[in-house]
């Protein structure tokens, strides 16, 4: 029987309390185990480049700028994967780690369940982004939606965005991706439903405003 390894993280968060409430639910999940806990932000980069691990789970310090241009020179180095759990809803410090590459965001308001799920999801490669986070990027009114699930839009569903988001017709992705124009469509239907958007027009700019897909306008 195959054993399959654990993934290793590292946290970094400088208030006492969160840190150790966050370590100890990182302690707690299956697949993975802590291998250092970071409570000084200077030492950040030493101990990523001594320990090498597989996420680094870590909080925004929004007044440090050298901090915050830290984190996107370790996210584009693409050698870890990075979960952000902060405090913070200031929507262009926000903005700025979606656009750096960084494929989770959540808030400290968050369920136990959610960041867990965000843990595994972002560990494979896969985005999730609470509402909250989204809400912060499209300056949407707090009050209205205070709830912190998740996007909850499948691999499947960000491919088809991010193709749809890069100027594809529908016939033109069921080609792509093998499968059926009435498949798209249905898959088109549920993402306008998850993000609560009614327009494509707006679909395409909320996928490129927030950082949930990629486009390439040399192709477009």
């Amino acid at each position: 029987m195959s054993i399959v390894k654990e993934k290793s993280v590292v946290l970094a968060d400088f208030q006492f309390l969160t840190r150790k409430a966050i370590a100890s639910l990182i302690e707690e999940t299956l697949g993975f185990y802590l291998a250092s806990q970071i409570d000084k932000p200077e030492s950040l980069t030493e101990n990523i480049n001594d320990l090498k691990p597989d996420l680094l789970v870590l909080d925004v310090i929004e007044k440090d700028p050298k901090y915050l241009e830290e984190i996107i020179t370790l996210q584009k180095k693409g050698s870890m994967q990075l979960l952000v759990i902060t405090n913070s809803q200031n929507r262009i410090t926000i903005q700025t780690l979606i656009k750096s590459g960084i494929k989770g965001m959540v808030t400290k308001n968050c369920s136990e369940t959610e960041i867990i799920d965000a843990l595994k999801a972002v560990s494979i490669g896969q985005r999730f982004y609470c509402n909250t986070i989204l809400n912060s990027v499209l300056e949407t009114d707090q009050q209205e939606n205070e709830n912190c699930e998740p996007t909850s839009l499948s691999p499947r569903e960000l491919e088809v965005l991010e193709l749809i988001a890069n100027g594809n017709t529908t016939e033109k992705i069921a080609k792509k991706l093998h499968i059926s124009v009435h498949t798209v469509n249905a898959h088109r239907k549920n993402i306008l439903r998850k993000l609560n958007i009614t327009s494509p027009i707006h679909l395409v700019a909320y996928a490129v405003e927030s950082g949930l897909v990629s486009v390439n306008y040399n192709k477009r």
